[in-house]
């Protein structure tokens, strides 16, 4: 018997991760999503069977916000703390705001298609802080939303994995399907990619990483550099910031996928689809 709790930032795999969880472990798992218990079938079934206001086995995962507290993982047999690369997660960021901002706009939808299309033709033509900015994110320094004050949950960390409850897990680890430390942290054979279920399916993209190289522009280096390098050397993944060359952005990682997740969002509301 265990609770597993799956927590990190927003665009850090989390969905994926959880979703591989539930396929590995027993199926007498209860499955909560964000702290709500999902209403599939078999999972309303089983909390028949076993209370859903206090099961004593399930699988959750949470994304980290502002109030965040660590006194929650006290709940937990096991936590996973689950980071990834900030250069690839900005992207995703990014790409993933289009879901819920002036998605009902045309003109600005149109105008966001066009300026992905042409970053696909040409890469450096548009950087990230442009479109940034055009979709009103706020700045990602370490004490915005992009990080929610990330540096200063480093102690209480520590302390947790110091503790054994807690591991530290990358989500590059996960796209490589590199599970032996997590699998000996889990005590559970972790099944290689489960698919995410239909109702989550618009945060899943590329399922890779270090495609940032692709993206930045010059201008991005300059501006995200500082801002990122902390995290970076905190967590591991050194001060590498060459780009790639040539440059190459597949049209089904970001005008399609925008595209996609806008038009998803605009059959729920009930408009038009972007043609």
């Amino acid at each position: 018997m265990a609770k597993i709790a799956i927590f990190g930032l927003a665009k850090s795999g989390t969905t994926g991760l959880w979703s591989s969880l539930v396929k590995s472990y027993p199926r007498h798992y209860l499955q909560f999503f964000e702290g709500q218990f999902l209403p599939s079938r078999f999972n309303k079934y089983l909390g028949r069977r076993r209370s859903e206001k206090d099961p004593k086995d399930l699988i959750n995962k949470e994304i980290i916000g502002p109030e965040f507290d660590f006194s929650c993982l006290e709940d937990y047999d096991k936590v996973i703390w689950l980071v990834r690369d900030p250069r690839d997660r900005l992207v995703s960021y990014i790409l993933y705001r289009h879901y819920d901002h002036l998605y009902g706009d045309d003109d600005f939808v149109g105008q966001q298609l066009l300026l992905l299309e042409e970053k696909e033709q040409t890469p450096e033509s548009v950087s990230l802080v442009d479109l940034e900015t055009r979709l009103d994110l706020p700045r990602p320094t370490l004490n915005s939303a992009f990080f929610w004050n990330d540096n200063l949950k480093w102690d209480a960390l520590d302390t947790l994995i110091t503790h054994g409850r807690t591991m530290l897990f990358k989500y590059e680890d996960y796209v490589d399907q590199n599970y032996a430390p997590l699998e000996n942290f889990l005590g559970v054979h972790i099944k290689s990619h489960s698919n995410v279920p239909k109702q989550f399916r618009r945060v899943v993209r590329s399922k890779a990483h270090g495609f940032w190289r692709h993206w930045f522009t010059k201008l991005d280096l300059e501006h995200y550099q500082p801002l990122f390098q902390p995290f970076l050397e905190r967590y591991g993944y050194g001060d590498d910031w060459r780009l790639a060359n040539p440059r190459e952005i597949e049209p089904d990682h970001c005008s399609r996928y925008v595209r996609r997740i806008i038009n998803e969002r605009r059959e729920a509301e009930h408009l038009n689809p972007v043609i």
